[in-house]
């Protein structure tokens, strides 16, 4: 049988990428082989911004699409071809209000380079040097500095989560989204900038649609691009929201390939079948 699928989206923390921000390279890359010799078109579809899942995938920057920014960064074969960053206007006054009024210092994700808060401490700075290789720490939010902004994230505990999303939904109502990526980030972004949407758009450059597509995600922040996706998979260690819009459950979790895993039973049936 041929595969189901001519098109594969997978978000990274928690769903592809083990817990150490690994992944086994070499098997990757054998999947990634038989997938583009059969036309699939491949992209990695995160929240995290494009400088560290283009160092991450540096060897197959020729063969992938980058989703970065949840949506609002894209880059095909490592070069950017969509940006849509956050309103400047609206992105002064939500940092104003976060930094102000709730005491929280968020990290801005620029095009290019992530910005810290002033007087970020150690364990932060080493949290966070991760997704931002290049990255500035900021004498003072405001005036924002001059570049554009994909989108504002901090870190929360699971239990603010949820009045935190009611205190920002009603300041800023339609013109803010707020998302819990499900790494202990709150991401902040344009309305209707998502990852389902961006896959849209590269869905209908490839002459495809949501039914072409399979996508594996495990948070908040993937819920546009499994509601696309006709093959639709939650890992095992997903959120439990991320189970109810999914038609599909991953054979193994983030730690164990659990992405790998499925899409390498999907090859090997195609050759039984």
């Amino acid at each position: 049988m041929t595969l189901p699928f001519s098109a594969l989206a997978f978000d990274l923390d928690g769903t592809f990428l083990r817990s150490d921000h690994s992944y086994d390279q070499e098997r990757f890359a054998r999947v990634l082989k038989q997938l583009t010799a059969r036309g699939v078109k491949v992209a990695v579809a995160s929240g995290d911004p494009a400088q560290i899942i283009t160092r991450l995938f540096a060897p197959f920057l020729d063969q992938l699409t980058i989703v970065a920014e949840n949506g609002a960064h894209v880059l095909e074969k490592g070069t950017t071809t969509l940006t849509t960053p956050l309103d400047r206007e609206l992105a002064t006054a939500v940092v104003k209000y976060l930094t102000s009024e709730l005491g929280i210092d968020p990290v801005l994700a620029g095009q290019r380079q992530g910005y810290f808060p002033p007087q970020a401490d150690a364990a932060f700075l080493d949290h966070m040097t991760f997704y931002y290789p290049d990255h500035q720490v900021l004498d003072s939010y405001l005036p924002l500095p001059e570049d554009n902004f994909f989108q504002l994230s901090f870190l929360v505990d699971d239990a603010a989560v949820p009045a935190l999303q009611e205190d920002l939904t009603a300041k800023f109502s339609d013109r803010l989204v707020i998302t819990p990526s499900g790494n202990g980030s709150m991401d902040l972004t344009t309305p209707g900038i998502n990852k389902g949407w961006a896959l849209k758009q590269l869905l209908a450059k490839w002459g495809q649609t949501g039914d072409d597509l399979i996508a594996f995600g495990d948070g908040g922040n993937d819920e546009s691009m499994l509601k696309l996706a006709a093959y639709s998979y939650a890992m095992p260690n997903a959120m439990p929201a991320v189970k109810e819009w999914t038609k599909f459950e991953a054979l193994a979790d983030n730690d164990h390939d659990g992405v790998l895993a499925t899409l390498e039973a999907y090859l090997s049936n195609e050759k039984e079948g």
